[in-house]
């Protein structure tokens, strides 16, 4: 206590060179507070995201993670219903679900023959009501707005696609995409029939089970996939609009239906299965509990089932994250390099200053170790109390200035905006270790100054002028 009482009375010395330091350390502590709350919030917004856009676990036949884009009808689950309906019947799991909906993904060649243009494209098929209940999920807590939900039971003949799906086959115009080159138009033969005969039959044989098939007057696009015996299957879709996506690759292929649709697509009229079966949870931290129940739930089906969560699902996410991570280790280290130096000065500053002050301790009975003590506590308080003032800046900056500033920014690889917001007073823990983390790197700092003052000779020291 007498030490911390003198090294106290030592910082308050010098007020002027005090301050300096206090701020360079207080600077330094706000900065990593403010670059850590930012990579908390933005972690958390993205993995917002990505359980809306792909749930928490997927249950899908073994193999189809591998091998299922190139043959989905061999690894479809035929039974998706019977598993849905069993997960959601288990007790364990009806506290921890929010959803358990298929998807089945497909596939193959779109045309808009009116405008003889046509590419491949990669869809999706969902209910619509299960949909839109996972893009209203907020199990972070981070009141970001539901994402929009295009697809209904109401059109179970209409979907979206790509913005950039739209500029290949020349739809622009018709719907209205912002920033969207033209198509040039291919000379076309006017006695021609807009589609082929075979494909017009492939069509017509396929929506006769569907009451109210695309309007003559509305936007539609011809989709036709390998069906799952190998022949080829063809649908109209009626198309609402372009969506863009997050990369350039996957928005000139990406389509978004109903689940009948892709159903219809792949399996023929009368097919039903799905790709896999979506779980979304109430709380991500469930996420490993839940699929063990699943496992267990799962055990004894038929057809060898795999389950994954949404780090396998999404690798991209696990990406991001190792670059905000580390980002934030190398700011960290550079501001633990500022600190380092800028309390070592001041230490040794201190030191040379009260040469003769440490000779009259030592006269008095002072052992090297008191006097060590006493320089290794000052540059302990100076860290603390640096970084104690640099927690209260961050809060303040973070709770009342960017929080509050409505800014958002879309990570790569995405299309959803997340807002640019920090997250500090809600992990207290991050804070407290914060400023032992300071207050040691200062004491650390003071040890070799704190060192060559306790190995002063007395009698040198009390002739030093």
């Amino acid at each position: 206590m007498k030490l911390l009482s003198i090294a106290w009375r030592n910082i308050l010395r010098n007020r002027r060179r005090t301050a300096f330091t206090l701020a360079a350390v207080a600077v330094a502590a706000t900065a990593m507070l403010l670059l850590g709350g930012y990579v908390k919030a933005t972690v958390r917004a993205l993995e917002t995201d990505t359980v809306r856009q792909v749930g928490h676990l997927q249950i899908m036949a073994k193999g189809f993670l591998e091998f299922g884009r190139g043959n989905a009808g061999r690894f479809a689950l035929r039974d998706h219903e019977a598993i849905a309906a069993a997960l959601r019947a288990d007790p364990v799991l009806q506290s921890l679900l929010v959803t358990a909906t298929p998807v089945l993904q497909v596939q193959g060649v779109v045309g808009n023959y009116a405008e003889g243009t046509s590419t491949n494209f990669a869809g999706s098929g969902w209910d619509p009501q299960a949909r839109s209940r996972m893009l209203e999920w907020d199990g972070n807590h981070m009141r970001l707005p539901p994402g929009a939900v295009f697809i209904s039971e109401d059109k179970p003949h209409a979907g979206v696609i790509g913005a950039g799906l739209a500029q290949l086959l020349g739809m622009c115009e018709v719907l209205a995409v912002k920033d969207c080159v033209p198509v040039r138009q291919a000379t076309v033969d006017a006695s021609a029939p807009v589609m082929a005969s075979d494909l017009a039959q492939l069509t017509q044989r396929a929506m006769e089970p569907v009451r109210a098939e695309p309007a003559a007057q509305t936007v539609s696009v011809e989709l036709m996939s390998s069906g799952a015996t190998g022949a080829p299957n063809v649908v109209r879709m009626e198309v609402l609009r372009a969506q863009r996506q997050g990369a350039r690759e996957f928005d000139a292929m990406f389509i978004g239906m109903p689940l009948a649709l892709a159903q219809r697509l792949l399996f023929g009229p009368q097919g039903k299965g799905a790709s896999a079966v979506v779980l979304q949870l109430k709380d991500s931290g469930d996420m490993e509990r839940a699929k063990a129940r699943v496992q267990a739930v799962l055990g004894a089906h038929a057809t060898p089932l795999e389950v994954h969560d949404f780090h396998t699902i999404q690798p991209n996410f696990d990406q991001v994250v190792a670059m905000f991570t580390a980002i934030f280790r190398f700011v960290t280290v550079l501001m633990a390099v500022v600190t380092l130096f800028t309390v070592a000065n001041t230490i040794n500053m201190a030191v040379n200053e009260r040469i003769g002050e440490i000779g009259s301790l030592r006269a008095i009975g002072f052992t090297q170790g008191h006097v060590r003590g006493m320089f290794l506590i000052e540059g302990a308080l100076i860290g603390a109390i640096g970084a104690g003032v640099g927690a209260l800046s961050a809060i303040g900056l973070g709770e009342y200035v960017i929080n509050r500033s409505g800014l958002s920014w879309t990570p790569p690889g995405r299309s959803t905006a997340v807002p640019i917001a920090v997250d500090i007073l809600g992990n207290p823990a991050f804070i407290a270790m914060a400023i032992a983390l300071f207050a040691l790197l200062a004491c650390a700092s003071s040890w070799w100054p704190a060192r060559r003052a306790s190995r002063l000779e007395i009698v040198e020291a009390l002739r030093h002028v």
